[in-house]
């Protein structure tokens, strides 16, 4: 496995000491099953560091073995924020949300200050740790988050029709609407949201932050100061391999037992009336839907039939951990090597 630092590196001193000097933030970028959690909690405890988790799934209660949780000794070794504090029947928790705790956890002293602790942040939603690295998001109306009736516009502008969705927007904003498909409501909605909340395009909020100093095609200035950006790559075959054992070790830790606790608790009534969420909150975690016609049909079917949609679950899981894998590659890829200021270096050059 090789360790690429990306961004913007500085000379680093002798021992810890110059670390801490020099290394004002470290960030773990991986796909899932290179080892980032290890390797966090190994900083954290070499450089006396605390671990910010960037993993959209996490924020979550509930759920975790399937979202990969670290257990609460590991949480003993080295402490860790942005896990387990969002209700799981929470749907409007967003990118901008994570972004503002965790800025504030870094930059506001809860972190930075507290005996001159090192912030590592850790995860596998790369947009995440995105958009604390650089000024990516844009801000609309605040949104009240948890069980407050306040209206999400976003929500409500996805459950409109597709096309219709995206007409309105080239209209509005023909160049986003030309870098969009018509099937992705989430983006063309958003983009919409951004235009009524604030009566400038998303395309012209992007070309402004691109302009600003130290901005570039992909996006505005670097938010932080010298940042240590750590890539954890594998080879395909074996990651593939690693992902397949990770799957059965999961099952081995009692991963249907949580799955059926979680159905139970806050999806059956959803499920019994078709109306059940799998593209927000918690529920679009990946190993949750692809259980979804065993767990709704346990105990009403024969245990053939049941045995074989239990097999069908376990197998797509596999198949959709790996390629969830590859997108996570690809996204570091694309916004993280090919911004200017990246580069990449060998083993002997990264912590």
């Amino acid at each position: 496995m090789a360790a690429v630092a990306a961004a913007r590196a500085v000379p680093v001193g002798p021992g810890i000491r110059g670390l801490r000097r020099t290394l004002p933030l470290v960030v773990i970028l991986g796909a899932t099953g290179t080892g980032k959690s290890t390797l966090a909690l190994q900083l954290g405890q070499r450089l006396d560091g605390e671990i910010v988790s960037a993993d959209s799934m996490q924020v979550y209660e509930g759920l975790n073995i399937i979202t990969n949780k670290v257990s609460a000794q590991e949480q003993r070794i080295c402490r860790h924020h942005m896990i387990s504090f969002v209700d799981p029947l929470v749907t409007n928790y967003t990118v901008v949300d994570f972004r503002n705790k965790a800025t504030a956890l870094i930059s506001l002293g809860k972190i930075a200050t507290r005996l001159d602790k090192i912030p590592i942040v850790v995860g596998g939603t790369n947009y995440y740790i995105e958009s604390l690295l650089w000024k990516v998001l844009v801000n609309t109306k605040p949104q009240k988050m948890g069980t407050e009736k306040a209206a999400d516009r976003k929500a409500e502008l996805e459950k409109e029709d597709g096309h219709a969705l995206h007409k309105r927007l080239s209209q509005v904003d023909p160049e986003m609407a030309a870098k969009l498909h018509p099937h992705d409501k989430r983006k063309v909605a958003r983009s919409l949201q951004v235009f009524e909340e604030t009566g400038i395009s998303h395309s012209e909020f992007l070309h402004r932050q691109h302009a600003e100093e130290g901005g570039g095609p992909l996006g505005g200035p670097l938010k932080f100061s010298n940042p240590c950006i750590l890539w954890l790559h594998a080879d395909q075959t074996v990651l593939d391999e690693r992902l397949d054992k990770r799957v059965d070790d999961m099952l081995a830790a009692g991963l249907l037992e949580e799955l059926r606790d979680f159905h139970r608790r806050y999806n059956q009534k959803n499920a019994s009336e078709n109306s059940q969420d799998y593209q927000h909150g918690i529920f679009q975690s990946i190993g949750f839907k692809e259980f979804h016609e065993y767990l709704i049909t346990e105990g009403k079917c024969t245990p053939e039939t049941s045995n074989q949609l239990l097999k069908k679950g376990i197998e797509t899981l596999k198949q959709v951990t790996k390629r969830y894998a590859r997108k996570q590659n690809r996204w570091v890829k694309n916004r993280f090597l090919s911004r200017p200021q990246a580069y990449s270096c060998s083993n002997k050059d990264a912590i």
